[in-house]
């Protein structure tokens, strides 16, 4: 399934031709991405340091809170200005991200039943994000985050500074795999969950690759994704709170 490179004048997707990066460039890909690798990727910093009274669900949203500013703070013209990209056949594009999501879906489920059968077990990412999820008033906050914020911020970090920001320095198929591997290793808490979150991650980097490396396109698959997990876990906790 073809991925649009109709790339046309103004679009933001141009916006992303490597180029060398100023000291600017890289005070703000400091400032933001050292301590987010420090939380969620190195786990260098734990939550931990927060006091024992908070709940998980209220930590987490205090640190997506905190990144997502960042994230918009020093990338949010950036964000803002690739979604030019939709201004060329933005319902193709659009239909296309819903495909792929399909498709993606399809694979995974392929891959867990053959290696699990009828009754593969959650991933305990996804068994954190239901706990929280039914946290009251907190829950429907963290829902947004994992609906809407995290996705961008992951974009930013994973997409747009890992393979956009560093492509002048490296080649584009050796910065696209290793951030696939890295988003799927920071989801896994077993080499088991690879199966879920792999494969996401390597579609994320194709589109945003395809797309001219435009993190707008990518931040639609991931929040569409995202979206169509959240909604179905409250639709499940429904169900089971109504038999």
């Amino acid at each position: 399934m073809p991925l649009p490179t109709d790339a046309v004048s103004g679009e933001a997707a141009l916006a992303s031709s490597p180029k060398h990066l100023t000291r600017s460039d890289w005070a703000r890909i400091a400032i933001f991405g050292i301590p987010y690798a420090s939380f969620f990727l190195l786990d260098i910093i734990p939550t931990s340091i927060f006091p024992a009274s908070w709940n998980a669900t209220l930590v987490n949203v205090i640190l997506d809170s905190i990144f997502l500013v960042m994230a918009l703070a020093f990338f949010g013209r950036e964000v803002l200005s690739a979604f030019s990209y939709l201004r060329r056949r933005p319902v193709r594009k659009i239909a296309l991200l819903c495909g792929l999501w399909l498709l993606t879906t399809m694979v995974q489920g392929a891959i867990r039943l053959s290696i699990y059968g009828p009754n593969p077990p959650v991933a305990q990412n996804q068994q954190g994000v239901v706990s929280a999820l039914s946290d009251n008033a907190l829950g429907l906050t963290f829902a947004f985050f994992v609906a809407i914020g995290m996705p961008l911020v992951e974009e930013i970090f994973y997409r747009h500074i890992l393979i956009g920001k560093l492509s002048p320095y490296a080649p584009t198929w050796l910065l696209g795999s290793i951030s696939a591997f890295l988003f799927a290793y920071m989801h896994c808490h077993e080499w088991q969950d690879m199966t879920m979150y792999l494969p996401v991650g390597i579609i994320l980097t194709l589109v945003y690759i395809k797309s001219g490396k435009n993190i707008a396109y990518s931040w639609m698959y991931h929040a569409l994704n995202n979206s169509i997990m959240v909604g179905l876990m409250f639709a499940m906790q429904g169900a089971l709170q109504n038999v």
